[in-house]
């Protein structure tokens, strides 16, 4: 237990993880509510609750994976991190990655198809672990091929968070919840690129600028969260006006990419402002569940 805490401590943050986590599910089932015109009336439920609390472990789950995955590099250049220090093993994390798997599973064992969504992701991201480990592919410094393969791990989780809305809802699976999964994954693409956006990587710094150049990689980045937006506001058509007119808000988090991408080329910083990288996916998250609350009043 002490080797876990230490993990926690140094991988998972306290409490800043669990926050997240429960931003994400909340945010991203609001979004779902809001943009289905079937949905008169939601708050977040027991069935919510359940979703935060399988989106709290799933995240603790895959940072387990990540870190197994970087262990040959962070032993070489972060060495002080829990794993590649020593301070836990990857027996101890291959133990605990297995206990929360069955917790999660069981915890929604009431719901075929989000236990059935949610055990596809936990298998996907094994197999990851596995290839990488295993067969050294895709390497650690392919960073786009990395995020590639990754990116179904983030796409199932959010099909998981749409299975609890249609299950709490007692409703069908719909299209307009096509453009609420492309907003997020929109979103998080957003976070993905500004958390790597350096001026100069380092000799051993993965980072997309050194595929795309810094340039087109601040571009991306700006462009993604705008792109967000607009999905945003396409999902909830804010300007049929009423309580729909909330639907404007999912724009707000521009404002702090706005105020980063000032920063970032204006002052020639050397990273990403660490405000904007931390603050952004929050935001949106809190946005988006203000706004299911607000339009389904």
């Amino acid at each position: 237990m002490a080797r876990l805490g230490a993990f926690v401590r140094g991988s998972y943050p306290l409490p800043l993880s669990p926050v997240f986590a429960a931003a994400w599910a909340t945010g991203a089932t609001g979004l779902f509510a809001a943009a289905d015109p079937r949905v008169q009336h939601w708050r977040p439920g027991w069935g919510t609750l359940v979703a935060v609390l399988t989106v709290v472990v799933d995240l603790l789950l895959l940072r387990i994976a990540d870190d197994l995955r970087d262990l040959p590099y962070d032993r070489r250049h972060h060495p002080t991190r829990p794993l590649a220090s020593g301070a836990v093993t990857p027996r101890d994390l291959t133990v605990l990655a297995t206990v929360g798997a069955l917790a999660v599973l069981a915890l929604n064992a009431g719901d075929r198809p989000a236990q059935l969504l949610l055990a596809a992701q936990l298998a996907y991201t094994a197999a990851l672990v596995g290839s990488e480990l295993g067969l050294g592919w895709p390497r650690g410094d392919a960073v786009v091929t990395g995020v590639l393969l990754s990116s179904p791990v983030q796409v199932l989780l959010n099909l998981y968070l749409y299975a609890r809305f249609l299950a709490d809802t007692g409703l069908s699976p719909d299209r307009h919840a096509l453009a609420v999964l492309a907003a997020v994954t929109l979103a998080a693409t957003h976070h993905e690129l500004a958390r790597k956006l350096v001026r100069a990587p380092g000799p051993h710094e993965r980072s997309y600028v050194r595929v795309f150049g810094l340039s087109a990689t601040t571009a991306a980045t700006c462009g993604f969260a705008v792109a967000n937006g607009a999905v945003a506001l396409a999902a909830l058509s804010p300007w049929e006006g009423g309580a729909r007119a909330w639907g404007w808000s999912a724009l707000l988090p521009l404002l702090l990419v706005a105020a980063a991408g000032r920063t970032f080329v204006r002052t020639a910083a050397p990273r990403w402002p660490a405000y904007a990288t931390v603050g952004y996916l929050p935001a949106v998250f809190l946005c988006y569940l203000l706004i299911g609350v607000a339009v389904t009043s």
